[in-house]
């Protein structure tokens, strides 16, 4: 497993410095609610706090359009609310998102809008609360989860220099249930800031 994490982590970094012309780093705040549902049974759900941190690189394309790259460890999961219970369910991935931005100068600044996939490999998964502390399996039994995530993002913010500030959802388009009775797909809104070094 550790193996598993470092050869992903480097590997992203790697491609992030042979390939950005700016390299920094970026964290932030998870807002997460994950679609849930579970055949003929009333659940609802509201959003779990979690973060986010990594490396991003940017290469630009031309003079408005870029490519990002980032890896980042990311929380994300939602919390369950069904029979008078409330229980966090909370999953932490590596991510790697990979968006093609477009920025718009205004003199002291630039806004930019960006889309595009990711992909997540999980790292844990648990259920606590209202008397519960269970940690959740990555593998392909009903009772685990799948430990590939994978989806669509979409952002917009500004930039002032080297810092940038900005918002995005992260739309889950994989079922990381096994269970056929079970649907669990991640929603993430998530606030960054990041400081990129380079030109």
């Amino acid at each position: 497993m550790k193996q598993k994490l470092a050869f992903i982590f480097i590997l992203s970094f790697a491609l992030i410095n042979a390939n950005a012309q700016r390299i920094g780093i970026k964290a932030g705040l998870n807002l997460a609610d994950a679609k849930y549902e579970y055949t003929e049974t009333s659940i609802s759900t509201s959003n779990l706090v979690g973060f986010q941190a990594g490396l991003i690189g940017e290469l630009p394309l031309s003079d408005a359009l870029y490519l990002n790259l980032a890896a980042l460890f990311s929380q994300k999961g939602t919390k369950l609310s069904f029979m008078g219970m409330e229980v966090k369910f909370p999953i932490t991935y590596v991510e790697v998102p990979l968006n093609l931005a477009y920025k718009y100068d205004l003199g002291p600044l630039k806004l930019f809008a960006q889309a595009g996939p990711y992909v997540g490999y999980g790292l844990s998964a648990k259920m606590t609360g209202s008397g519960l502390d269970e940690t959740i399996d990555f593998g392909t039994e009903t009772d685990q989860m799948k430990r590939l995530d994978f989806g669509a993002n979409f952002g917009a913010g500004i930039e002032i220099g080297p810092v940038q500030v900005g918002a995005n959802y992260g739309l889950g388009l994989a079922n990381i249930s096994n269970d056929p009775d079970e649907t669990v797909k991640h929603g993430v809104l998530s606030i960054t800031a990041a400081f990129l070094f380079g030109k």
